[in-house]
């Protein structure tokens, strides 16, 4: 319940993957720390912990066939809510430093965090051929979303009438449906129309409709802006330690193991996510509670198998037949 108060990130502040990425070694789960804000010693007045509200964290009805919640219920709050707009795919480290911005806006005022986002990437109805492969389905979204601390996940279906309403529209509806006090976005924030909505009108919008707007700047990582056209670029190129640098885990992607004669076979699973090159990787496999270090052949996007030896033959032991993930930590030779 301090004022936190979010220094501009310099060019170089995330210059080194170790300030926020811990890797102790192989197998073991990434830990990402928060970068460390300024604080002051003083108490926000009028702030009341006893009044936040328990988390509503809206997910997608099942018979929605666009997959997107139309109406996100937000209960009524005396301090409004506090917006982050985006479309979150991957949701890397830039995006966790825009979700820390926004919570600190959240701790500041005791608002709900309302994460805005499409059920859908916008450039599948726009330009389907130019339509990006995802980084991460909307159930992971939905669940990394969650444990950034938002309140409510709000994917709304990006269809017709989105793609053509008028930015202004689009702020008056954000404005009716969700009550901002503040309204959190990146640098190169798109909105309405042809993309024609930008941080400046959104701001200017906010000052004429009574709330705050932040903007998070480009956020570098060894001097490549972190963003998840880089990191698919990356994975496309089977670099997937640099794609781990910069989502701040591993990329993974749900698999199904089968086990034929003297061999595991795997298929990948999530066709929509973006795929790797054929090659050897090194991963965890994980079902369950169980996480187990292996490698992997990949033969093309969907189908690979599991390279065990004769040393392995308790790792054998503990595979079974089914679904589970693989995380892809590095390249194999």
């Amino acid at each position: 319940a301090q004022d936190v108060v979010f220094d501009e990130p310099a060019d170089d502040q995330y210059s080194d993957a170790s300030e926020y990425n811990e890797y102790e070694e192989f197998g073991q789960t990434a830990a990402y720390a928060e970068p460390e804000y300024d604080t002051a010693a003083e108490t926000v007045p009028g702030y009341d912990e006893a009044a936040a509200q328990e988390p509503v964290f809206e997910r997608p009805a099942p018979e929605q066939a666009d997959g997107g919640v139309r109406e996100a219920f937000v209960r009524p709050h005396n301090h409004g809510v506090v917006v982050a707009l985006g479309m979150f795919d991957g949701v890397h480290i830039g995006h966790q430093v825009l979700l820390e911005r926004a919570r600190t806006l959240h701790m500041r005022w005791g608002a709900p965090l309302v994460v805005c986002t499409f059920a859908r990437h916008p450039m599948e109805l726009i330009a389907p051929e130019r339509a990006p492969r995802l980084l991460t389905t909307l159930e992971e979204r939905i669940s990394l979303i969650s444990h950034a601390g938002a309140d409510v996940f709000f994917a709304m279906p990006f269809d017709e009438q989105m793609r053509d309403q008028p930015p202004e529209c689009y702020v008056g509806e954000l404005v009716r449906r969700l009550h901002p006090k503040a309204v959190v976005c990146g640098y190169n924030h798109s909105f309405g129309a042809g993309g024609s909505g930008s941080p400046a009108l959104l701001q200017a919008l906010g000052a004429a409709l009574g709330f705050e707007v932040s903007v998070v700047p480009p956020i570098t990582l060894h001097g490549q802006e972190v963003s998840s056209t880089a990191i698919r670029q990356k994975l496309a190129q089977g670099d997937v330690s640099g794609a781990r640098a910069l989502l701040g885990r591993p990329y993974s992607r749900r698999v199904e193991l089968t086990h034929g004669e003297n061999e595991w076979s795997l298929r990948l699973l999530d066709e929509e996510k973006q795929g790797l090159p054929a090659g050897k990787y090194r991963c965890v496999f994980s079902a369950g509670e169980q996480s187990l270090p292996v490698t992997v052949l990949l033969n093309g996007e969907t189908d690979g198998r599991l390279l065990l030896s004769g040393e392995e033959p308790s790792l054998q032991k503990n595979l079974n037949e089914g679904r589970g993930r693989l995380f892809f930590w590095q390249a194999a030779k």
